[in-house]
């Protein structure tokens, strides 16, 4: 018997082919799991600020943000936080200032830019948030915060400088698609939160389903009970899962779901 359900923003609950809209079918899904009783998080590589819009399409339970580093309740209650190693930190910054390349910093609540970049701020433009370099005053990183702010995950905006990365000892780069990489702690990962979760609510992972199209899909895909793939996943999240389904925009949730008995 179900009784959790995970799922992904982009590509799987959102389908940005037809301007970022949630299909009917999905919003009728997760009302009807709603009424079953069925706990229902979103599982995602974005941090909190770039998941709060959510609330316009659902009102979830819970949220697995930055690939599984923060667990949070509706309510605020944080269920499970997985920070970088400050080491790696440190070294991340003077790596980064040294070879100018665009990193964006991720806090529980705060967000900041190792150097300004035009990449980054595109990124922002395009979520809705404030850029760290349009903003007033500038949203620069300052390392002293890493003292009493650990750092749950950063962000690097072009696949040429993963090598820069190689003195950092307990890193797992990981992406959504497109040339964003979501740097997690090597220990972490999006099954980690969802087990989090799901343990704080006494479910098993026999008990769970989860939904992707991403690579960074992969882990939830193969560690929950069920894991589905989008129609329109990556070849990598496709081979992860244990059932795919049809693509976002043509009812993947809905269909998987009655296919699973679910509803």
């Amino acid at each position: 018997m179900i009784k959790a359900a995970f799922f992904d923003i982009d590509g799987t609950l959102l389908d940005h082919g037809h301007g970022g809209i949630m299909p009917d079918s999905t919003k009728e899904s997760l009302c009807a799991l709603r009424e079953k009783g069925v706990k229902l998080f979103i599982a995602t590589g974005r941090f909190p600020a770039m998941v709060s819009f959510m609330e316009r399409h659902f009102p979830f339970d819970g949220f697995v943000t930055m690939n599984g580093q923060l667990v949070t309740l509706r309510d605020g209650t944080v269920v499970h936080r997985l920070s970088h190693h400050p080491e790696d930190i440190r070294l991340l910054v003077d790596i980064a200032k040294r070879e100018g390349f665009p990193c964006l910093i991720l806090e529980e609540d705060m967000y900041f830019h190792v150097k300004p970049s035009a990449e980054i701020d595109r990124h922002f433009i395009w979520s809705g948030l404030p850029a760290p370099g349009l903003s007033e005053p500038k949203m620069d990183y300052d390392i002293a915060r890493l003292q009493d702010h650990p750092v749950l995950q950063f962000l690097i905006y072009n696949s040429q400088h993963l090598s820069a990365l190689t003195p950092l000892k307990h890193i797992y780069p990981t992406s959504a698609g497109g040339n964003i990489y979501d740097i997690i702690p090597k220990e972490g990962g999006k099954e980690v939160g969802i087990a989090a979760a799901a343990d704080y609510y006494g479910i098993t992972r026999e008990e769970v389903i989860v939904f992707g199209d991403g690579d960074n899909d992969c882990s939830m895909l193969r560690w929950a009970g069920t894991g589905v793939a989008m129609g329109n996943a990556t070849p990598a999240a496709k081979a992860a899962a244990g059932y795919i389904t049809a693509p976002v925009d043509q009812d993947g949730i809905l269909i998987a779901l009655r296919h699973f008995g679910v509803l």
